[in-house]
């Protein structure tokens, strides 16, 4: 099983967890209070494929119904798109999340890889990724956008000039945006229909609510009929999709969190800058990735539990070592407890 953030340790409740990337607001009350009425259904089944879910998002997103498939959070539908595809070759953009290997793997993939670096802020040189096309000659190329651990985004218009190279050697492209959501950018939702392409969403991170798993992709009338055929049923339970509509339209949550997320980041970007011992990478969402400039991660890591806090160490990324580590941002006191005990330990 590939690692994941999460503080699991017996003092779960008193630790400050920086390590899971998920809303600090949510979820939401009136999701909650819809959540606490739906306990009364539980003993129906749910709808087996979840089609009045669909539609909510289908009106919310402007698209046909045909082009939604639910998932039990975006991972399920991770390994129903490498089981479903049976895709042979993969190229996958590193350092990214290691589920998508994982995936691809068991699936009887051959998984190689495109990897970014550190002095470039791990920003994708269009000719280097076309070359390595060429070479691989890939089914399926896998991007994160914006990316997880590195935060960082890719525009629309990247997005179609790497779907058109795709289009020509005949490659998929899996895009995940599970965390596009945390910024006012433009999805690449509308390119569906005119390349081949799945859209990976999560409504759990963004709306706090990990606990139920809800995730959902996007794909051609065609995609998604292949995707489906291969889904097992019931994939989400009652309380997940009775939970969709609320969380797709509540608006006020929405610019709620990204006027939050906009002011926390900047604080957090300036003032983890100033702390000597820490490189900062430049983020587009809700977590941020830094390097230490001679010590481990780990000594970190241990050195903070102390102070009852926890971060996640990036070692198990392809590109990334035992130096790098990646936060959430938090609200403003939790975050400064994490800066105050940064700016005292001694970490050299």
């Amino acid at each position: 099983m590939n690692k994941h953030g999460g503080y699991i340790g017996e003092e779960k409740d008193e630790v400050l967890d920086f390590s899971v990337n998920i809303n600090p607001l949510g979820p939401s009350e009136k999701v909650v209070n819809n959540l606490k009425e739906s306990l009364n259904d539980i003993h129906r089944y749910p709808e087996i494929d979840g089609a009045k879910s669909i539609k909510h998002i289908a009106d919310q997103l402007k698209i046909t119904e045909n082009s939604i498939i639910l998932g039990n959070g975006a991972i399920q539908l991770i390994y129903l798109f490498a089981r479903a595809m049976n895709f042979k070759k993969i190229l996958i953009i590193q350092p990214t999340f290691n589920e998508y290997e994982r995936a691809f793997k068991l699936a009887g993939g051959d998984v190689e890889y495109h990897i970014l670096y550190p002095k470039s802020n791990f920003i994708i040189d269009i000719n280097k990724l076309k070359d390595k096309m060429y070479s691989t000659n890939p089914d399926c190329v896998v991007l994160c956008n914006p990316n997880n651990p590195t935060g960082v985004y890719f525009d629309k218009d990247f997005i179609e000039d790497l779907l058109k190279i795709s289009k020509e050697m005949n490659s998929f492209l899996l895009l995940d945006e599970s965390f596009v959501d945390f910024l006012e950018k433009k999805s690449a939702i509308d390119l569906i229909d005119e390349y081949d392409l799945f859209i990976l969403r999560s409504l759990t991170k963004f709306y706090s609510i990990p606990g139920i798993r809800v995730g959902f992709g996007l794909g051609s009338e065609k995609v998604i009929k292949r995707l489906s055929k291969y889904q097992e049923p019931w994939s989400l339970n009652t309380l997940a999709l009775k939970a969709i509509p609320d969380i797709i339209n509540d608006h006020s949550f929405n610019k709620k969190t990204l006027e939050w997320l906009y002011e926390e980041r900047q604080f957090m970007l300036y003032e983890l800058k100033k702390i000597r011992y820490i490189k900062v990478f430049q983020t587009y969402t809700n977590f941020i990735l830094c390097r230490l400039r001679k010590s481990s991660s780990y000594k970190l890591q241990d050195l903070l539990l102390k102070e009852k806090i926890y971060i996640r160490t990036c070692e198990d990324f392809n590109g990334l070592d035992n130096k790098y580590f990646r936060i959430a941002i938090k609200n403003r006191e939790d975050n400064i407890k994490l800066l105050n005990a940064l700016q005292t330990l001694d970490i050299n």
